[in-house]
C-alpha cells in the first residue's frame, strides 16, 4: 500500500473512536465546568437567631472502640442548647467495648445482636424504629463513629431546616489530611465531591447527594422512607427520595465534619471497590428511570438531568485519563495526517482536549480553595498518578466483575 493511502486508512480508522471520545470528554467538562461556575461563589451565611429545632444524633458503630471517643467529645463540645439535642449509638454486633465507652461518656449505647442482618443501613433501621416510639425530636442526623464535627455543626443545619430543607447534607471532608499522601489526595477529591459540586447542584435546582455521614433528616422523612442493605445505601436513599418523594437534598456547607480516611492504598481497596461497585450497580438501575420519568418530573426536571449526569460521570481519576487519552491521541493522529491535508480535523480535537482539561484543572482549583485546602493537600497531588492508576484499575475491576461484594468493616489506621 502506497504510504499516503496507508496513512489515510489510519486516519478513518481512528475518526470515528476519537469523535466519540471528544463528545464523551466534551461532555463531562461542559458537566463539571457548570457546576463549577453556579459553586465557585457563595455568599457565607450568618448562622444566627435562637435554635429551633430538636436533633438527634444517631452514630451506627461496629468495633469502634480505637476511634469513638473522639466522636464523643467532639458532640459534647456541639455549641448548641443542651436540652435541643441527644445522642444514641447502636452498638451494632460489637465485640469490643463501644458500648461501655459510649456510656462513660454520658451518651445512649444501644446494644444490637443480628449477625444475620449485618451493616449501616439495617443497624439505622433498628435504632431509628425504637428511638421513634420514645423520643421527642424534629431533626435525625446521622453521624459515623470515626468523625469529628465543627462545633456549630446543629447550628448550620438548624438554620437550613429553618430555612425549609426536609433533607440536608453537611460538609463531609478528611480528617488529618497531611496525615499521608493518600489522604491528601483523598482530600482533594472531596473538596470537589462533596463540596463544589454540591454547591453547584444547589445552585441550579438539582439535590446535592447523599454522601453517609453529616446526613440529616425531618422525622417524617425516616418514618415513611426505610434504608437498605445496599452497597452504597446513601446514594440509594437520595434516589429514592427525588423518584418517589419528590425530596431534593440541600447543602450545607458551614455543617462541617470530618472523618478519619485509609492511611494507605491498600488500606482503602475494599472500601472504595465497595463504594465503586454499588455505584454502578445504581446507574444501571436508576439512569433509565430517571430518563423515562423526565416528561412527568414537573419542577424536577433539572434535578434529573442532574441526577442522571453525576450517575455516567465516572470518578475524577478515570476523568482525567480519559481527557488525556483524547488530546494525546488527536495531537498524534493530527501529526500523522500532515501529509495528506487531514490534520486540521485532529488539531482542533486535540486543541478541544486541552481546553477540556483546563476546564478540569479549574474544577479542582476552585475545589481546593473553596475548603482553604492546606499546602500539603497540594504537594500530595505530585503523587496523584500513581493514585489515578490504582483507581482506574480499580473501577475498571469493578465495572466487569460480576462477584457479589459484600460490607465490610474498613480497618481503623490506628489498627
Amino acid at each position: 500500500m502506497h504510504p499516503r493511502r496507508g496513512i489515510r486508512a489510519a486516519g478513518t480508522a481512528a475518526d470515528a473512536p476519537l469523535a466519540v471520545l471528544t463528545a464523551v470528554n466534551a461532555a463531562i467538562a461542559a458537566y463539571l465546568g457548570l457546576l463549577t461556575l453556579a459553586g465557585a461563589r457563595r455568599s457565607r451565611p450568618a448562622i444566627d437567631g435562637a435554635p429551633v429545632h430538636r436533633f438527634l444524633m444517631l452514630v451506627p458503630a461496629h468495633d469502634e472502640a480505637a476511634v469513638i471517643e473522639s466522636t464523643l467529645r467532639a458532640l459534647g463540645e456541639l455549641r448548641y442548647p443542651r436540652e435541643l439535642f441527644d445522642v444514641h449509638v447502636v452498638a451494632d454486633n460489637c465485640s469490643d467495648a463501644t458500648a461501655d465507652i459510649v456510656r462513660s461518656h454520658g451518651w445512649h449505647a444501644h446494644e444490637r445482636t443480628a449477625p444475620d442482618e449485618p451493616g449501616k443501613g439495617p443497624a439505622l433501621n433498628w435504632l431509628f424504629d425504637h428511638l421513634d416510639a420514645t423520643l421527642e425530636f424534629d431533626v435525625a442526623v446521622v453521624v459515623d463513629a470515626d468523625t469529628v464535627l465543627d462545633p456549630d455543626f446543629l447550628r448550620a443545619m438548624d438554620r437550613a431546616f429553618a430555612d425549609g430543607a426536609d433533607v440536608a447534607q453537611g460538609f463531609y471532608s478528611v480528617l488529618e489530611p497531611d496525615g499521608s499522601t493518600a489522604a491528601g489526595v483523598r482530600f482533594a477529591a472531596l473538596a470537589c465531591r462533596h463540596h463544589l459540586r454540591p454547591l453547584g447542584r444547589n445552585r441550579i435546582g438539582a439535590s446535592c447527594g447523599l454522601y453517609g455521614n453529616g446526613m440529616a433528616f425531618r422525622r417524617p422523612v425516616l418514618q415513611r422512607r426505610r434504608w437498605t442493605g445496599h452497597l452504597v445505601e446513601d446514594a440509594e436513599f437520595q434516589m429514592e427520595l427525588l423518584l418517589r418523594d419528590g425530596i431534593r437534598v440541600t447543602y450545607v456547607p458551614d455543617a462541617r465534619l470530618e472523618a478519619e480516611m485509609p492511611a494507605t492504598l491498600e488500606a482503602a481497596t475494599s472500601q472504595n471497590e465497595r463504594w465503586e461497585r454499588g455505584r454502578i450497580e445504581l446507574a444501571r438501575r436508576y439512569v433509565p428511570e430517571l430518563i423515562r420519568r423526565f416528561p412527568t418530573a414537573r419542577g424536577r426536571r433539572l434535578a434529573h438531568i442532574d441526577a442522571v449526569a453525576d450517575h455516567l460521570v465516572p470518578p475524577l481519576s478515570l476523568v482525567v485519563v480519559l481527557q488525556g487519552v483524547g488530546a494525546v491521541a488527536s495531537a498524534v493522529t493530527a501529526v500523522a495526517t500532515l501529509r495528506v491535508n487531514r490534520s486540521q480535523k485532529f488539531t482542533r480535537r486535540a486543541i478541544l482536549h486541552l481546553g477540556t482539561l483546563a476546564i478540569l484543572g479549574a474544577h479542582v482549583v476552585a475545589g481546593l480553595r473553596g475548603v482553604s485546602a492546606p499546602r500539603s493537600v497540594y504537594r500530595s497531588l505530585a503523587q496523584a498518578p500513581s493514585m489515578i492508576a490504582w483507581k482506574v484499575g480499580l473501577w475498571t475491576r469493578a465495572l466487569r466483575s460480576k462477584n457479589v461484594v459484600t460490607w465490610q468493616r474498613t480497618k481503623r489506621n490506628t489498627e
